[in-house]
């Protein structure tokens, strides 16, 4: 059966060829004809150019997948290829990846595989308007919560593609051209496949993606189908990550952290938007959106740790960043603020003159405790003539002895800076990063392990893995502005399970910060915030001493962006188990082909 598409007349969903599906059941499927489904992208490592999994086009910079194929991989590592038929074929169109965005209820040690779907940008655009071998996919637009379990329906024609094996195997017999193969949709009580592809249905002029490949026993064995997730449930989640509303036909708000600008601190010359999924990697932070954010810099020009601006004069960073530093040396000191590009020829440059450095912090110890310092900057920074400066809020905590609680344990928190981008080499993103996390209990197995003093330090992260960049600030949104909670101090390896971030708890140092402030005629911002940690932070969400030492070059210790390593398994009918449960996130199809596997 031939389904005929005509690209001028629908945006999305309609390939060069038209498509030919075979309706008798084919053992292992059936080659495509070439250019038939021009959404279809092989994910690829970088070296060697291996296929490992499927994907599609969801617009010029993004690719759809699944979670598990990419959890435990790195941007750098990845590369797409579009436009082709035979993975052979040199006449391809090929994307580096620069972000792996993983839905944030994902996690790759569950039985149920729940929401299995990750988007990847692209380094450069695939421009499809002027390649007519690409064209994106469409999606269900399901308006919650009507029928989005039942949809596609039972029964449901539907067909499958890719790359993957084409008969159960432990050795790699995947074909070197696409390969089809027509499937039905099952009711989710019936019992219980290249990874990350998709599962479409034709609407009559052009097809629709409903779901991604994402696990089965086997391949498709007679009484083990595929199980897919459902792509109609995750409508919201794909919008608030790439914001690309063409891709449905009504449009979602983007959620920001609304700032209130009247406040003396805390707030960015534009809105930080709010992120709903974990990000392997970090993102790009928005434009002058985290505008307290400082460069320090040595020598000359390279970026060594980040900051945060205090008040007219003074810089707040980590000790262990300036503690081989000294005034006066060969090495010239300086800080770069009003940027989020590194490369911004608008940022401003201040040369530091002098270093403060918590008295009982001691380098030797390796333990991190006191871990914070304060750069006294030669020229003060004149707010009222540079609109894209901002300072950082620290709150004073009363009664002091609650300065352990805050913040809280699972409190939402912000990190931001310029780190390397994967643990060994010195990648270093030209682009402000930001990534959330979130606190970690003192008392949490992967925090005993790795803090020293609760009362001086927390945690953060993700537990599968942390994050930072030396010096630079963790953020809590306040419902008014950003609070800075902490200061990165230190991370045991590059996001390693089980390693959160380690931060300076900077309740517990606010007097001796403002002292040496005051002493300059200065002061924290903002003036006279205290802070009960016995309140409930508001975490709404809009719509719309000085220190001479002999100098050395210090690097960071800790990173931007990792790897989240993980082991994926294959579950099969030990997950059915869980279906009833997860039916609303999944569905289930049964492959026409008893043997047809992994393609």
């Amino acid at each position: 059966m031939t389904y005929t598409c005509d690209k001028t007349l629908v945006s999305c969903g309609c390939s060069y060829n038209d498509v030919h599906l075979t309706q008798s059941r084919i053992v292992g499927g059936e080659e495509a004809i070439p250019h038939s489904w021009s959404f279809v992208v092989s994910l690829q490592h970088r070296s060697p150019n291996s296929h490992f999994c499927g994907g599609s086009i969801f617009s010029d910079s993004y690719i759809l997948t699944a979670a598990h194929c990419v959890d435990d991989e790195t941007p750098y590592r990845i590369q797409i290829v579009a436009g082709v038929h035979n993975r052979s074929d040199p006449n391809n169109t090929i994307r580096e990846v620069d972000h792996i965005h993983i839905h944030p209820d994902w996690s790759p040690s569950s039985r149920e595989r729940r929401h299995d779907i990750a988007m990847l940008h692209l380094s450069q655009p695939l421009r499809l308007a002027s390649n007519p071998l690409l064209t994106r996919i469409c999606l269900p637009n399901v308006q919650w919560p009507n029928n989005i379990e039942t949809y596609p329906s039972n029964g449901t024609r539907l067909a499958t593609i890719g790359w993957g094996n084409i008969k159960e195997s432990f050795f790699d017999n995947s074909p070197d051209n696409l390969h089809q193969v027509q499937v039905f949709t099952i009711d989710n009580n019936d019992p219980i496949c290249d990874s990350g592809g998709p599962i479409l249905q034709w609407l009559g002029d052009r097809w629709e993606q409903v779901g991604i490949t994402s696990f089965g026993k086997g391949c498709a064995v007679k009484g083990d189908p595929g199980i897919y997730t459902r792509l109609a449930y995750y409508s919201d989640w794909m919008e608030s990550v790439t914001d690309a509303s063409s891709n449905v036909s009504t449009p979602l708000p983007h959620a920001v952290y609304q700032c209130d600008r009247t406040s003396t601190c805390g707030c960015g010359q534009n809105d930080v938007p709010a992120l709903s999924s974990r990000i392997v990697g970090g993102e790009d932070a928005v434009e002058a959106s985290w505008s307290m954010m400082v460069s320090l810099r040595f020598p000359e020009e390279f970026h060594q740790c980040g900051g945060t601006l205090l008040s007219e004069s003074f810089i707040l960073t980590a000790a262990y960043c300036v503690d081989n530093l000294s005034i006066g040396s060969e090495i010239n000191i300086t800080v770069a603020v009003g940027m989020t590009n590194r490369s911004d020829p608008r940022q401003i440059i201040r040369e530091v003159d002098r270093i403060y450095i918590h008295p009982n912090y001691s380098s030797q110890a390796r333990d991190y405790r006191h871990d914070i310092a304060l750069l006294h900057v030669k020229t003060p920074f004149i707010y009222t003539n540079y609109p894209f400066l901002a300072k950082s809020c620290i709150h004073r905590i009363d009664p002091p002895e609650l300065t352990i609680q805050h913040p809280r344990n699972g409190s939402h928190l912000t990190v931001i800076g310029w780190g390397f981008l994967k643990q060994i080499g010195s990648v270093v993103p030209e682009m402000l990063q930001q990534v959330h996390v979130y606190t970690i209990g003192n008392d949490h197995p992967a925090c005993l392990d790795s803090i020293y003093d609760p009362q001086l330090q927390f945690c953060a992260g993700i537990i599968e893995g942390g994050k930072g960049d030396s010096g630079g600030p963790i953020f809590q949104w306040t419902g008014r502005y950003w609070e800075q909670v902490g200061i990165v101090s230190n991370v045991k390896g590059c996001g390693d399970p089980g390693r959160p971030g380690i931060y300076t708890r900077l309740s517990y140092y606010y007097h001796w910060v403002n002292d040496i402030l005051q002493s300059q005629g200065e002061h924290l911002e903002p003036l006279n915030q205290t802070t009960r940690p016995s309140s409930t932070m508001s975490t709404a969400v809009q719509r719309t001493t000085s220190r001479n030492t002999q100098p050395t070059r210090t690097q960071s210790t800790t990173v931007v962006t990792c790897p989240f390593p993980t082991t994926n398994t294959s579950h099969g009918n030990k997950n059915y188990q869980y279906l009833r449960a997860v039916g609303i996130t999944v569905f289930i199809v049964h492959a026409l082909s008893l043997y047809y596997s992994e393609f």
